[in-house]
This record gives structure tokens, C-alpha cells and sequence, in this order.
């Protein structure tokens, strides 16, 4: 897809840039990924003496709590930090970044921690910590100002800003004398040419508003809005190219694109399964397949505790960075069992790993990350004692002084020990434990079966795991955050559904149960961020409502509880009311109820988390179908069209894509009604669940005994009943469940 900052790049000019970087001496480019530094800020230890303390002391998110006790003079994002900035016409730093971020402590142990900076910092600058997570609006503005004038970005993200909060120069990662003379040279320019530095922040301004923005198409027009023939052959033609575009950067041995860095991006993944599945595309399935495995046998996976890393450095993905997010796992989960539902086709052993994989995930987020609200934890750091990845790796000594010596040898020869899983570039000796051969190939060589050596590997996995609890864990990261715990509900729901355990569904239901009692204020918006000790705060955002809605209806359809159904409507309501614009067709991201910022800014793009606004036009188009909301789907094809307008780079428009697959080939309501409650009882009723066993990737599911929901309406006769539906108009009902899949098929 057409990356929007590069599309209004040529809007920008770069000129102060430019000439800002020429009065810095050079010291090579500020890419994290050239750095081979190993040391960082461990989280303070609340019983120590600190020779300074900040404004942050009195935050809860853990990252602003890390930098507490910096030297520089540290503010929360706040209005009277704004408005000192102002009252003495400084310039502001506003630096970004999350408390798992390696980089961020890298920055702060050789900067802010350092005297001599800070004090410079503290005479000639305000200085704003924010993170990221609580205030995804300031990170979204500030990255995209970032990108415009780098091409690059990435956390910490560091921007320099006149006192407006405008933004006139920035970057990532700075070692400590190219961020001293980065900020010299800015005070130099803006002394020396006011005017020109006024002029930069404008058309800065002007370009980060203008970036991502979506054309919607008017009203009247040559597409049948809200109809079947909305969308059609000339869509999938530009999506069927796209696709096989894309394909010539499949890494066709490793699995994802044939570049490094490799994240994870469950989108992506979701997508050719869908695409794969309806388009009957073996190369797209077979492309999922080999990144899940591959995936699943790396380094990324933590394989003695479960969970996945947020990304590798490398193309193998051997060698994450450590940290662990909720967003990547809580998908993950979902994408693995989607995967084993949809890849009936793949080895008995491949399946067995996609869905060691997702229950792995549940257990993780069940162990780690779990609050007794329903809410789920936010994050892992990738340090602990000051060093990257210490936590997770073993070297074969202490391997051998954990497991007997028959244990020992298994595990040296299933995960390469010192040899291809070696990892010295931290640690000394270290290993990243990874599968280098599949399960069947390590199985055959062992003289065991695969279902014998996952016992195996699951039984000293069990004891490595009690060896590690004795190491100094990672810092938590204890926020709670709406819009990703919403995303682990979704999460659960797939894993429920998929491999039949109430256990997952239950507890999707009791995040959910939290998001809609305690996470929504009295006039039903929703809170971005909960913590233990200031319970919610922070008004929603776009995607705080996305995730929530796409979570009830997840849901809904696997339990026919209308509530969530009618909570996803009320919700979708207030996000309409909050966050449309009737003129752009689209969401912005910042609610008309929430703080205004020095520019405006949707999100259209998918990355490692879908689009907000693709999340929100699915949503519509789904709601349009249980409410008889027709001018939803209008609302949602308008987007649609927009967004495929200007998509020439598929892989950051999959959610978008995904939507264009049910407005172009075959999408179906399937209903199944019944008078009696105690036949759909939580929503586990046979027929639902045997309807449902195959992936079928193109369907509402609705159902129950409520006339609550429209689809419902004049459908509950005597027993169970079930109709197919096509854009609400439904075949002659049928009584059972073999007529019904006869139909679908």
C-alpha cells in the first residue's frame, strides 16, 4: 500500500532539516539497528535513595515511572506544561517511547541519566515524557511528523517543538553528543531565523494533517452504495494483482517478507487465509502455514513460557527483540487457531504445533498478564538486570545443572544447543532456544514420534520453567489498556470456538464484562487506559471503540448472547456521534471529546494492529446486517472504496482487504432461532457449534430466542430453525443442521 507520509513527503520541505543535520558533526545515522549496546535503565527499585525525582513520581504508567528519577526536569503531557512553555517562549521536548522498549532505556541510561545533559535539557527546554500506549494520539501525530522528515521512525521518538506543540525537528534513537548538538543546532536556527522556523512548523503541520488521509467518494455516484453490486470485478482484479505483486517478497524458506526485521503481523496472516481460502490460492495457504511454523519454532516464540516476542532481528526469526506485547499475542492466538481450523489439509504434526502454539499464547496471557478485573496486563520488558533478552536465554552449563543428563541431551539436540541457536552478541555462551527441523524431521531423528517428543519437550519445558522463576523477572508493564484487551477477548473467542473450550470463551466474556461495566463512563464512551491506582482515565480513542465492538460481535456470534450484540451497536452510536466526519467520510482517531492536538489524524494504514478505521468499517458492515442499518453500510463501502483508491501496497491494507473479499465474493447471515432459551444457552448449542466447526470465513452467524435484533425478527418458529440469508433475504428455513451445511456448501 501507498504509505501516506511518503505520498505527502514532496508537501514537506526538508530544507531546515537539512541544514539542521549539516551543523551536527557526523557520527554515523541514528538507525537502533547499527548499535551493539547492551546496557540499560533496569526499573528503579522503589526502597533506593534517589539523588533526583520529577514530576513522573506521581504518574502510574511504568514507563514515565521509569524515568522518575532522571535529572531532567521530566513533565507529564499536561496543559500547564504547555502553557509554561509558552509563558516563557521555549521550545519543547516531547520524547516517546513504552517501558518494554530496549531502545528507550538505551537513551535514557547514556542521556537522561546523564548530569551534564540534563542540565542542558533543563536551562534551554521544557521537556515532556510521554508513553505511547497511554497517548497513541500524541505518539500517531508526532510519528508521522518524525517520518515526514526522516523517511524513518521507531522508538524513542524524540521531537523538538515550538511552544504551539508544532513540531520542527525530531528523530529516534540519538547517542548522547548527536542529541546535544542536535538540540544546539535548533536553538542556533531558531535564534538565527525565526521565520523560516515559523514557516517549517506550517507546512510540517500541513503535511502530518494530510497524511493518511482516506478520498472518500461522494454519495451519488456510479457504485450502488450499500448494495451486492457496490463492489466488483474490477476490485479483485486490483486485488488479485496486488496479491501476486506481494508475493514476489514472500520469503518462500522462512516464511514472511524476504527482509529483516520480521514482525509478526497477524493481519497479514488472517488475510491469505481468508484470500487463500475463497480465492483458491495454495500458495497464499501455504505461505501461512510456513510463517506460523517457522514462527512457532523460532527464537520469537518463548518456549518455556509460552507467548511470542514482538519481533526477530533477523529473517530466520531467531533472535528477537524481547519484549512481549498484549496486541501481538492476543491476535496471534486467534491467527493460530483460525490457521488450524482453516489448514485441514496440512500434516497432523503442523496442525498439532498451530494449536500448541494459540494455547500456548492463552496460557501465557492466563499466567502473566491477567487481572482480577477481567482486564488484561499490558506488556513485558525486553531487559531485566539491565541487559536485553537475559530472562530467556540459557547456555549449556546452566541447561546441564537444570536436567538430568538424558533430559540435557534431548533438549541440546532438539534446540541446537551451541551451535545454530548460539547467541553471543549479549551474553556470553548464550542460546535462543529455536527448532531448527520440523517436528516430524526432529522426531525421526530422535527415534521417537512427534506426540512422543512434545511429551517429552512439554516435561522439561515444565522444570526449565520453575529454573527461570529463580532470575530476575522483566518489568511488567501493569496498565490496562481498552483497546488491547479487547483484542485478547477476541482472541479467546477464536480459541473457544476453535478447539471447544468454555474455559476461553468465559473468560473473553469476563474482559469484555469489565470493558463495558467499568471501562465506560456515564454517558456510555469508553476509557482508553485503567490502572490499579487511578482505576480509568484518558477518553477513548478510535481504535479503544474498534477493538471493543469487533470484541462483542466476536462474541455475539459465538455465544448468541444479544448483549454484546446490542452493546457493539451502542458503542458503534457513540463512536459514530464522536469520532465521523461527514465531510472526510471517515473516523478520526482523536474523539471531538478528547484533548485537540496541533494536528488531526486518521488511521488507515494496517500494522502489527489493524487500521482503526478498517476495524470500523467492518464492524459497520456486520452491524449493518443483525440491525438493518443500511446507512452503516453505506458508511462502510464508502470507506472501502476510498481506501482501495490509493492501494498499491496490499500487506498494509489487509483488514481493508478482508472487508473487499465479503463485498465481492459470496457473504451470508446464517440464523439459527429457537423460542426456547434453554436451547441456545450460552450459545454452545450443537447446531451453532457443528455449523461452525469448518472455517468459513464469509458468514454472520446470529441467532437465539430474543426479538431484540432485527435479523431475528418474524424467524422464531417451533424448535430450531435455520436460515440461510443473503444481504437479509433468506432461503426457506430448514431443521437441521445437514440441510443447513448443504446449502453453504
Amino acid at each position: 500500500m501507498q504509505h501516506f507520509f511518503f505520498s505527502t513527503l514532496l508537501r514537506v520541505s526538508l530544507s531546515l532539516v537539512m541544514l539542521l543535520n549539516s551543523c551536527i558533526l557526523k557520527q554515523g545515522p541514528t538507525d537502533t539497528s547499527i548499535y551493539a549496546l547492551s546496557s540499560s535503565a533496569a526499573i528503579s527499585d522503589s526502597s533506593t535513595m534517589h539523588a533526583h525525582t520529577n514530576a513522573l513520581s506521581n504518574e502510574s504508567s511504568p514507563y514515565l515511572l521509569q524515568h522518575a528519577h532522571n535529572p531532567v526536569d521530566w513533565r507529564p503531557w499536561s496543559e500547564d506544561a504547555w502553557a509554561e512553555a509558552k509563558d516563557q517562549n521555549k521550545l519543547v521536548i516531547v520524547s516517546i517511547g513504552y517501558s518494554a522498549c530496549h531502545w528507550c532505556h538505551v537513551m535514557e541510561h547514556e542521556t537522561f541519566e546523564d548530569s551534564a545533559a540534563a542540565a542542558y535539557m533543563n536551562q534551554h527546554f521544557i521537556n515532556i515524557k510521554v508513553d505511547r500506549e497511554e497517548r497513541p494520539d500524541v505518539d500517531g501525530v508526532y510519528m508521522t511528523a518524525v517520518q515526514l522528515m526522516t523517511k524513518r521512525g521507531g522508538w524513542p521518538l524524540n521531537a523538538v517543538c515550538m511552544p504551539d506543540g508544532r513540531p520542527i525537528y525530531g528523530g529516534t534513537y540519538f547517542p548522547r553528543e548527536r542529541w546535544l548538538q542536535a538540540l544546539q543546532s535548533v536553538l542556533d536556527m531558531r535564534n538565527q531565523d525565526p521565520e523560516r522556523v515559523e514557516e517549517y512548523a506550517a507546512q510540517l503541520t500541513s503535511g502530518v494533517q494530510q497524511a493518511e488521509l482516506v478520498s472518500v467518494p461522494p454519495l451519488e455516484g456510479s457504485r450502488a452504495w450499500g448494495t451486492s453490486e457496490a463492489f466488483g470485478q474490477a476490485d479483485i482484479q486490483l486485488l488479485d494483482e496486488g496479491i501476486e505483486k506481494w508475493k514476489g517478497n514472500w520469503d518462500q524458506k522462512w516464511g514472511g517478507n524476504d527482509r529483516a526485521p520480521k514482525f509478526p503481523i497477524p493481519t497479514n496472516h488472517d488475510f491469505l487465509l481468508h484470500y487463500g481460502t475463497v480465492r483458491g490460492d495454495q500458495q497464499a495457504l501455504d505461505h501461512v502455514l510456513n510463517t506460523l511454523l517457522k514462527m512457532e519454532r523460532g527464537g520469537i516464540h518463548d518456549h518455556v513460557g509460552g507467548g511470542f516476542a514482538r519481533y526477530s532481528v533477523d529473517e530466520k526469526w531467531h533472535v528477537p527483540h524481547f519484549e512481549k506485547m498484549l496486541y501481538d499475542n492476543a491476535q496471534l492466538a486467534g491467527t493460530y487457531a483460525r490457521a488450524y481450523q482453516a489448514l485441514t489439509d496440512a500434516k497432523i504434526a503442523d496442525r498439532a504445533a498451530l494449536k500448541r502454539a494459540a494455547l500456548g499464547i492463552v496460557n501465557f496471557m492466563q499466567s502473566e498478564w491477567s487481572h482480577s478485573t477481567g482486564g488484561f496486563y499490558s506488556a513485558l520488558d525486553a531487559d531485566s538486570e539491565g541487559v536485553e533478552g537475559k530472562f530467556y536465554v540459557w547456555t549449556a552449563a546452566t541447561l546441564r545443572r537444570s536436567l538430568n543428563l538424558e533430559d540435557f541431551e534431548l533438549i541440546q539436540k532438539v534446540y541446537a544447543i551451541d551451535e545454530a541457536s548460539q547467541w553471543t552478541e549479549e551474553i556470553p555462551d548464550a542460546n535462543v532456544l529455536m527448532r531448527w527441523k520440523s517436528d516430524e524431521a526432529l522426531a525421526n531423528g530422535l527415534d521417537l514420534t512427534p506426540e512422543k517428543l512434545q511429551k517429552e519437550l512439554i516435561r522439561i519445558h515444565a522444570q526449565l520453567r520453575e529454573k527461570r522463576k529463580a532470575r530476575t523477572a522483566p518489568g511488567l508493564d501493569d496498565k490496562i489498556l481498552t483497546a488491547w484487551t479487547a483484542l485478547a477477548a477476541s482472541g479467546l473467542v477464536a480459541t473457544g470456538n476453535v478447539f471447544e473450550r468454555p474455559e476461553d470463551i468465559l473468560r473473553a466474556k469476563d474482559a469484555l464484562d469489565f470493558l463495558l461495566n467499568s471501562q465506560r463512563d456515564s454517558n456510555g464512551r469508553l476509557w482508553h487506559v485503567y490502572h490499579a491506582t487511578t482505576g480509568p482515565r484518558i477518553t477513548g480513542m478510535l481504535d479503544d471503540y474498534a477493538a471493543t465492538i469487533a470484541a462483542c460481535l466476536d462474541l455475539y456470534q459465538a455465544t448468541f448472547d444479544v448483549r454484546y450484540a446490542l452493546a457493539a451497536h451502542e458503542l458503534s452510536e457513540v463512536a459514530i456521534n464522536d469520532f465521523y466526519d461527514e465531510a472526510q467520510g471517515t473516523f478520526w482517531f482523536q474523539s471531538a471529546q478528547g484533548e485537540s492536538l496541533f494536528a488531526q489524524k486518521q488511521e488507515n494504514d494496517d500494522n502489527v494492529i489493524p487500521s482503526a478505521n478498517a476495524q470500523m468499517a467492518r464492524n459497520l458492515f456486520l452491524l449493518s446486517g443483525l440491525f438493518e442499518e443500511r446507512n452503516w453500510r453505506i458508511m462502510a463501502d464508502r470507506m472501502l472504496a476510498g481506501a482501495i483508491n490509493r492501494t498499491d501496497y496490499w500487506p498494509s491494507a489487509t483488514h481493508w482487504a478482508g472487508l473487499l473479499l465479503w463485498r465481492t465474493e459470496r457473504f451470508r447471515e446464517v440464523v439459527i432461532t429457537s423460542p426456547a432459551k434453554k436451547d441456545i444457552a450460552s450459545g454452545m448449542s450443537s447446531a451453532r457449534r457443528e455449523m461452525q466447526a469448518t472455517y468459513r470465513p464469509g458468514i454472520l452467524w446470529a441467532g437465539g430466542s430474543s426479538e431484540n435484533l432485527p435479523l431475528l425478527n418474524q424467524r422464531l418458529m417451533d424448535g430450531q430453525t435455520i436460515f440461510i440469508c443473503e444481504d437479509g433475504a433468506c432461503l426457506l428455513p430448514v431443521k437441521n443442521v445437514a440441510q443447513a451445511l448443504d446449502i453453504l456448501d
